[in-house]
């Protein structure tokens, strides 16, 4: 691990130090006994297997989403509507899960996860169209195809996907041939989880060791750069588009797929898509970097419910350490990056850096 890289792992641990350290503070001034709540957040994620394993659970959306935006913001894109890919990718893999039946396990299911991916990518090939050749900023095209997918979603489980003899707004459950296996008995965690670490695995190698990885990395720090070397700029931002909405729409299938209740309905993703940019923040866009910072994340969601059960402590404290966190971590990169610019020397070459930085990896 080089300087820089030291340097960032500890800006991201104080960040969080830091956070907690404060949503303490807020603790002890609204009067509620510290402890109790301490106590309250580990018993939700460790006070039993049932806990921990539902803390399990969540990492796997929130790994997914957050390899998602490490993908797209390496080629310098602003994928900002993973929630939407999430849900694309969801509804997808619900069709296929519901309505393609009579296959074997295998099979069935691997043809719904794939399903997920490519509702996700055709979601964020939209918005690739959309900045490729409309000039549509990406940040807002994403973020708009995001707003719309939540109402196509809403439409269908109400509509056409509703379960006709069951709970209104929701769909009937997926068949048990397109369901991930129970991993852990008397647990809510699924085997998606083990595709989960191969696929952070080999986006790790893929964005490092590659020639694909590196003409992302060009693309984004230095577009002119890229082009001088004969990169299609254009082309790998499109890519890196799609290829980040297919991670969000795998992440959206294990939230049908792995789901206990294994269907369709409004708002399954439960903001996934918005939190995975906060684990890729916290993790300063390192692939391998995302699974302790999605742990993390997983643990302030699921600690959060029993810390409002017990001590009375709304569980929107959890999202204010979230917010802090995100502050604290972009506010010490842009320092940081301040003060890089100013002890450059002047006249230094802007080329050359990506470049040569692509060479050494």
């Amino acid at each position: 691990m080089n300087r820089q890289a030291l340097r960032g792992l500890l800006v991201s641990v104080l960040a969080v130090v830091l956070a907690l350290a404060a949503s303490l503070a807020v603790i002890a001034l609204t009067g509620a006994p510290v402890g109790k709540a301490a106590a309250a957040m580990w018993d939700g994620v460790f006070g039993s297997p049932a806990q921990f394993g539902a803390t399990l659970t969540k990492f796997v959306p929130l790994v997914l989403a957050a390899i998602g935006w490490v993908i797209a913001s390496r080629a310098g894109r602003l994928n900002v509507g993973l929630e939407g890919q999430i849900l694309a990718g969801g509804t997808t893999a619900a069709v296929v899960g519901l309505y393609l039946t009579g296959l074997p396990t295998v099979l069935h299911l691997t043809i719904a996860v794939l399903a997920g991916a490519v509702g996700g990518a055709l979601l964020g090939g939209v918005a690739a169209w959309l900045w490729a050749r409309r000039g549509v900023n990406d940040f807002i095209a994403t973020l708009l195809l995001t707003l719309i997918m939540t109402q196509v979603v809403s439409w269908l489980a109400n509509g056409p996907m509703e379960e006709p003899t069951g709970t209104l707004g929701q769909s009937a459950s997926v068949a048990d041939s397109a369901r991930w296996p129970v991993l852990l008995p008397r647990t809510t965690l699924r085997a998606d989880i083990i595709l989960v670490i191969i696929l952070v695995l080999v986006a790790a190698y893929v964005l490092r060791r590659t020639v694909v990885g590196y003409r992302l990395r060009l693309t984004g720090a230095n577009e002119s750069a890229a082009r001088a070397t004969g990169t299609r700029t254009t082309l790998v931002g499109v890519a890196a588009l799609c290829a980040s909405a297919a991670v969000a729409g795998v992440a959206g299938s294990s939230l049908v797929l792995a789901a206990p209740a294994a269907n369709l309905a409004p708002g399954f993703s439960a903001g996934y898509g918005f939190d995975g940019i906060v684990v890729a923040l916290l993790a300063r866009n390192s692939p391998l970097g995302c699974i302790p910072a999605a742990l993390l994340l997983a643990a302030l969601r699921q600690g959060g419910g029993l810390l409002e059960a017990r001590v009375g402590i709304s569980s929107g404290l959890v999202t204010a350490t979230q917010a802090v966190v995100i502050l604290l971590v972009t506010g010490t990169a842009w320092y940081a990056d301040r003060r890089r610019s100013r002890s450059r020397p002047p006249g230094a070459a802007d080329v050359a850096a990506p470049v040569a930085e692509g060479a050494r990896s």
